[in-house]
């Protein structure tokens, strides 16, 4: 069994890339990074069969982080939508290494101030929940 959290990550990036125009970080932003952009963060996998295939519940969290002068999640929130627009329960996903993704759902979707309320940053975080299986 190979971590099925590499191929879903790489997948997630690209099309976060095309779907946003933003730049897609794994894990942090450094700290050059623009006023907009997406971390994939969050990821975890359990694996849930293992006779004939290696079966795994694989979450992905997609955070979209704003900085800007302006008060509100409004621009956050249409990048959401571009990207919902983009990765939802009708994607198909190919998958690398002989895994295939059965299953993509939104498992929920959050707003999230910064720690200081006067930075005026803001975050929308995509939760995705998927069923990988390698065989």
């Amino acid at each position: 069994m190979l971590n099925p959290n590499i191929e879903i990550k790489k997948w997630f990036y690209t099309n976060l890339t095309s779907s946003s125009a933003l730049p897609v970080y794994d894990g942090i932003a450094p700290d050059s990074a623009t006023d907009e952009y997406i971390i994939m963060t969050g990821r975890t996998s359990a694996q849930d069969q293992g006779k004939i295939s290696y079966t795994n519940s694989v979450t992905m969290d997609v955070d979209i982080v704003i900085k800007n002068s302006n008060f509100g999640y409004k621009r956050a929130e249409t990048i959401s939508n571009l990207i919902l627009t983009a990765i939802n329960s009708d994607t198909n996903i190919t998958l690398a290494n002989g895994f295939y993704a059965s299953s993509l759902v939104v498992g929920a979707i959050r707003n999230l101030d910064g720690l200081n309320p006067l930075d005026n940053v803001f975050r929308t975080i995509i939760t995705y929940n998927l069923i990988i299986t390698q065989n």
